[in-house]
């Protein structure tokens, strides 16, 4: 299966970047996608930017490759910029997946973004940390 896999990619799901739960965070998001794989999202945002991030899974590979490219990408961003991540820039960055695992840079995409979405709800109704869990 590696051979369809580009070296980056390899090296993220070996190595994965920001695993883990954040000890502190201001927001989470777990979501289970239709493929049966949970990720979770934690978020540290300070001033509307995150200044860290991490991620868990139970899924593949492929979903560890894809959770950690998102929360290296998220770091630094603000939340409206990490809002508009998209599935093919985390798939760019990895050096693409094999087609039928391009549903894991979705998950770890679309749990970021709920995380953000948790973290901007909390903020308009005054919580000091917020959190959630979500199906696809």
């Amino acid at each position: 299966m590696e051979a369809q896999w580009c070296p980056v990619a390899i090296d993220h799901a070996r190595h994965p970047r920001h695993h883990g739960p954040l000890t502190k965070f201001n927001s989470r998001c777990r979501i289970t996608g239709p493929c049966g794989d949970t990720m979770e999202f934690w978020l540290l945002v300070e001033g509307r930017r995150i200044v860290d991030a991490s991620f868990t899974t139970d899924g593949c590979g492929c979903s560890l490759a894809s959770g950690s490219v998102t929360a290296t990408l998220a770091i630094g961003k603000t939340i409206a910029e990490a809002f508009a991540m998209e599935q093919r820039t985390v798939l760019t960055v990895l050096g693409g997946l094999p087609k039928a695992d391009e549903h894991c840079a979705l998950l770890a995409v679309t749990t970021l973004q709920a995380a953000c979405r948790v973290y901007s709800e909390s903020q308009s109704s005054s919580a000091t940390g917020a959190d959630a869990d979500e199906s696809a």
